[in-house]
């Protein structure tokens, strides 16, 4: 009975699915509501960059373009902004494009996380060449046509009103073979790409401790399984680690915190910068290792800020522990070598995050120091401290 329920339900699923694919609009008319919703979203950025955006202005664009046009464009707009952290962010755009490429990748190639990285750059200054250069706005040329449709960059703005195209695994796709896991753990190999409610479907599973903990070291192996991290993104099974790792978060198995720092190693990384908001979840039982692995400056600094931002999550998580993370982070500053500007750089980010006020002056020091990388971060960046306040301007400013 229940497998013939099953069958019904999957023919429902497959008939939904038909009927939403056959009520897309054409590929013209995605075209030009394409251009449409990309004029908004420069109109939009115009009004949002000014340092108190214009309510007349944004009601200006919901009348011309109506509030449903508004609101996907401003969220794509809020989850560019929001999704751009200063740590971790190389995993997580490289994330982003893996998941756009399983749904839409079609017969693109499929990049390596490299050479991502390097065509992203490329589009970028095509970008924002034509956008500053010139006053009247100029459709882009060949080559940065050629590089969004190959990066996905616009996804945000054209997956509601485009059909899957899920894209098939090439004969010549070489990864290593996943292990095999038993249950519960395997069912996470089914999960899938499209985590839109994979942190609820993580908490609701990980509420049933006694069928997940034994699970445990299974999410661990899942975690770090090199055919599932390097598996085809078109494949369900490739995001399993994702998910391993929200649920692990959730079950708060603190006692594995440690035995992830091998996803740092990853030449194609599109999870470590995970491993901060599960560590968040585990809470202060999984400050131990993240202290030992962060004091060790042998670790490079990348990775020793994904770290300090797990640490900067379980504080704010537990108020109790705050003031100890703060202050261990705090003297990790003040003890700090100027041959460690790109990690200092990293901890006066995370102080400034945890709104550390009392650690103000030492971080002004560390920047009079030479001690801080400043392309990374500058002190006018740092927001907690007050510039309005003569007394520091001339301490920092007076005295070089």
């Amino acid at each position: 009975m229940k497998g013939k329920r099953t069958r019904k339900r999957s023919r429902k699923r497959s008939r939904r699915i038909q009927m939403s694919a056959a009520a897309y609009p054409s590929a013209a008319e995605r075209e030009r509501i394409v251009e449409r919703r990309d004029k908004l979203f420069r109109e939009m950025v115009e009004i949002l960059v000014v340092p108190q955006a214009d309510d007349r202005k944004m009601n200006g664009l919901i009348r011309r373009y109506g509030p449903q046009e508004v609101h996907l464009v401003l969220s794509a707009f809020q989850k560019r902004i929001s999704g751009s952290e200063l740590i971790g962010n190389e995993a997580a755009v490289y994330r982003r494009y893996r998941q756009a490429f399983a749904r839409f990748g079609g017969n693109r190639p499929f990049l390596s996380a490299e050479e991502q990285s390097g065509l992203s750059f490329e589009y970028a200054k095509l970008n924002m060449g034509r956008t500053l250069k010139s006053i009247i706005t100029r459709k882009p040329g060949g080559r940065e046509r050629e590089l969004n449709d190959l990066l996905l960059a616009s996804a945000p703005f054209w997956e509601d009103i485009t059909p899957l195209t899920v894209p098939p695994r090439p004969p010549d796709f070489d990864a290593p073979t996943p292990g095999e896991y038993g249950y519960p753990a395997r069912q996470l190999l089914e999960w899938g790409w499209d985590w839109g409610d994979a942190e609820e479907r993580a908490r609701t599973n990980a509420r049933n401790v006694h069928k997940w903990r034994p699970a445990v070291e299974d999410l661990v192996q899942i975690a770090l399984d090199e055919g599932l991290l390097n598996g085809w993104p078109g494949k369900p099974a490739s995001w399993a680690p994702y998910h391993a790792l929200n649920i692990l978060g959730h079950l708060r198995a603190h006692d594995v915190a440690g035995q992830l720092f091998p996803l740092f190693e990853q030449e194609n990384d599109w999870l470590s910068d995970r491993l901060a908001v599960m560590w968040g979840l585990m809470g202060s039982a999984a400050e131990s290792p993240l202290w030992e692995y962060l004091e060790n400056s042998q670790h490079g600094p990348d990775q020793r800020s994904v770290v300090m931002l797990g640490l900067k999550n379980i504080a704010e998580a537990d108020p109790q522990r705050r003031p100890d993370i703060v202050g261990r982070l705090g003297r990790l500053l003040r003890r700090a070598s100027a041959d460690d500007a790109e990690a200092n750089a990293y901890l006066v980010h995370v102080l400034n995050r945890l709104e550390a006020t009392e650690f103000a002056e030492i971080i002004v020091g560390a920047f009079k120091q030479g001690k801080v990388d400043e392309r990374i971060i500058t002190l006018e960046d740092v927001g907690i401290l007050d510039w309005d306040d003569p007394e520091l301007y001339e301490r920092f400013y007076g005295q070089q």
